[in-house]
Order: C-alpha cells, then sequence, then structure tokens
C-alpha cells in the first residue's frame, strides 16, 4: 500500500481502502478527505494552533458500504468485545491513526439531522477536530472536559449545525452543563457556540478538565 504523501499545508493524500460499490465516487472522496483537513487546517489558523496541524492526522483511510462491516472493524480496531452494539448513528472514528467512516449514503440515512451542506466532510473533519484537540492539550486525552465540552469543540471546528445553531435556554444550558450522559449534538452546538460568544476557546479547553468548570462557565453568563 503506498504511503501518505503531503499535499498541502497540513493537508495529506493517504491510502484509501473503499468497496467495490463506491470506486466509481473515489474521485470525489479523496477530495473530500482533503476538504476535511483543510478544514481544520483553517479553523486552527484562526486560534494560533496552525503548527499543530502540519504533521498528518492519520495514515490511511477506510469507508464502509454496510454499517455492519464498519461496526465490525472498530470494535477490532478498538479492541472492544465482541458482543459490542454500536449506535446507528455511530459514523466516524479516528484512532490509532486510522480514519474510518461509513459511507456518505449510510451517514445521511441513519443520521438525518447531521444532513445540511458539505454534511459528510464536516463528519470526517469532526473525527480529526478531537485529535488537534489532544494535540491542543499536549497529547493528554484526559483533559479533554465533559462529553459535552470535547464533542461541542468538534462541532464548532468543523463548523457542524451552523446554518441551524440557536440560542440555547438557561434551562437547556443548566441541563447540558449537569448532565455525564451523551445527548444531542446540536445541542451540544448551541452551548458550545453561546459560550464561545463569551469566553476564548483556548481559555475554555484549559479548564474544561477542572470540576468547577461548569460554575466557572455559568460565571460569564447572566442566567
Amino acid at each position: 500500500m503506498s504511503k501518505s504523501r503531503r499535499f498541502g499545508e497540513g493537508v495529506y493524500v493517504v491510502p484509501l481502502d473503499l468497496p467495490l460499490s463506491l470506486e466509481p465516487r473515489r474521485t470525489q472522496l479523496e477530495h473530500t478527505l482533503l476538504g476535511a483537513q483543510r478544514r481544520i487546517v483553517r479553523f486552527a489558523e484562526r486560534y494560533g494552533w496552525k503548527s499543530l496541524v502540519m504533521e498528518s492526522f492519520f495514515d490511511r483511510a477506510e469507508i464502509f458500504d454496510v454499517k455492519a462491516n464498519f461496526d465490525k472493524a472498530i470494535v477490532a480496531l478498538e479492541g472492544l468485545p465482541v458482543s459490542t452494539v454500536l449506535p446507528k448513528t455511530y459514523s466516524a472514528v479516528l484512532e490509532c491513526r486510522e480514519l474510518m467512516a461509513v459511507s456518505p449514503k449510510l451517514y445521511a440515512e441513519n443520521y438525518l439531522e447531521g444532513v445540511e451542506q458539505d454534511s459528510y466532510e464536516k463528519l470526517l473533519a469532526h473525527e480529526i477536530a478531537h485529535r488537534l484537540h489532544i494535540r491542543i492539550l499536549d497529547g493528554d486525552e484526559g483533559r479533554m472536559g465533559p462529553t459535552w465540552f470535547f464533542e461541542g469543540f468538534a462541532i464548532y471546528a468543523a463548523e457542524q449545525f451552523r446554518e441551524s445553531t440557536r440560542k440555547p435556554s438557561a434551562t437547556e444550558i443548566r441541563e447540558i452543563l449537569s448532565s455525564s450522559k451523551r445527548g444531542s449534538y446540536k445541542k451540544y452546538n448551541d452551548v458550545f457556540h453561546f459560550f464561545a460568544e463569551k469566553v476564548a476557546i483556548p481559555e475554555m479547553i484549559e479548564h474544561a478538565a477542572k470540576e468547577d468548570f461548569p460554575e466557572w462557565l455559568l460565571g460569564f453568563a447572566a442566567l
């Protein structure tokens, strides 16, 4: 298999494995992979993190046309029990320098809430954004903060749900900040945007792992 090669600043052409059904779309999907990387480079440049995206985030990519095959590959990649059942909406992951995703068609069918302009490119960018987040923290994944925050960061970086962003109510904000369960990514987006307008994102990243993070954030909001 050929190795990845640099295509531009922070953008790499990587080996892409596809099932036969997706081979006719290879060129389009390769361009989507490049677009996802460019999206994260642009985001990183805005916040002074350009140096953190110069090295590639993944060495290969694979796209699946059957959700069950994707799930099986993820379970093997992450060393999970073979009985693990992944959510229907779980559509992409970047682990061990491998980017894996379901096809654009499966993504649209299984996650209707995520359908928007460039939604598949944004899905891939979302996974790359998680890796950028970890680099910002010098590799300390344990400092990424609560689920709503690290998912909100990736959503924000990938520009997902940008057209449907709305101001959350005080109740919604407090519910998101206090919950340890996974919830709506759209609500995560709304809450992250709300605080990003009040607190610098680098500041939030530095504070996210602290126990007083919710109270600290609420101190910037008149709720």
